[in-house]
């Protein structure tokens, strides 16, 4: 019996090859979002003020500004939008789906670009994807702003700038208090000292050594924060000009009254 050859039947009988059918792989399905209403995040409770499934931005507004409906999120106002795509993207969404006419879909699509999320149902122009574009960079820079230091941060001063603020301090503390308060780097430190001054001469008017004493703690206090780079506001003292105040318009009183001396 002959050999069989590659794609013969078993009785002997030639056929021809057919290749197999190749089953086409079902694309990875997009994982949908989760049936339930979105949660309004902590950072946009102060924007809104919510009743039920209904948010409003001030007790003024006739209507709901933002409706919550089942797994949705409803709104006509597009100045709402910037804020419903941060509700969107905080609760896991990544793109979004938007009814309306085209002006409106527009501002969605760039409040929704701006923060990273994609409009299934809006094909933008070049135009408006380049104005999308300056968004998410602006949003970018914006945060960069917030991460970095703070207003009020105290930043560590560098091995240089602590050798000038200890010059500096060691100069405030050889000099007279007028000449501090004449010294351009000084004068503000020097308020300070002055107000104690000022404090400690009404509470101690028969006692010079105490008062001394007080200011002198002061003065050592303020030439420590010199040297650490402490900035340092100026502080007007205006206790002795509104005590002369008070003492002139006194005497005018007494002089028309005719019991001046």
């Amino acid at each position: 019996m002959a050999d069989e050859q590659e794609g013969s039947a078993p009785s002997g009988r030639s056929r021809t090859a057919r290749p197999k059918p190749v089953t086409a792989k079902a694309a990875p399905e997009k994982p949908r979002r989760k049936s339930e209403p979105p949660t309004v995040t902590d950072d946009l409770t102060g924007k809104f003020l919510r009743v039920g499934n209904k948010l409003y931005r001030t007790s003024d507004d006739k209507t709901p500004i933002v409706r919550i409906v089942g797994d949705r999120l409803k709104t006509s106002n597009t100045d709402a939008l910037p804020d419903i795509i941060r509700i969107a993207k905080a609760n896991g969404w990544t793109s979004i789906k938007v009814g309306g006419g085209d002006k409106f879909k527009k501002a969605a699509y760039l409040a929704a670009a701006a923060q990273g999320l994609a409009v299934e149902n809006y094909s933008p122009s070049k135009v408006v994807e380049a104005e999308a574009e300056r968004l998410r960079t602006r949003l970018a820079e914006r945060e960069k702003r917030r991460e970095g230091p703070k207003a009020g941060t105290k930043t560590l001063p560098t091995g240089e700038s602590l050798s000038t603020f200890k010059a500096l301090s060691e100069r405030f503390l050889s000099q007279s208090h007028a000449e501090n308060a004449r010294d351009p780097d000084l004068r503000r430190a020097q308020s300070l000292v002055a107000q104690t001054i000022s404090i400690a001469r009404a509470k101690y008017p028969d006692d010079p050594v105490k008062a001394s004493k007080e200011v002198e703690a002061r003065r050592q206090e303020v030439a420590i924060r010199i040297a650490k780079g402490d900035r340092i506001a100026v502080i007007q003292v205006r206790n002795q000009q509104a005590q002369r105040a008070r003492e002139i318009t006194q005497e005018q009183v007494l002089q028309r009254d005719g019991r001046s001396r």
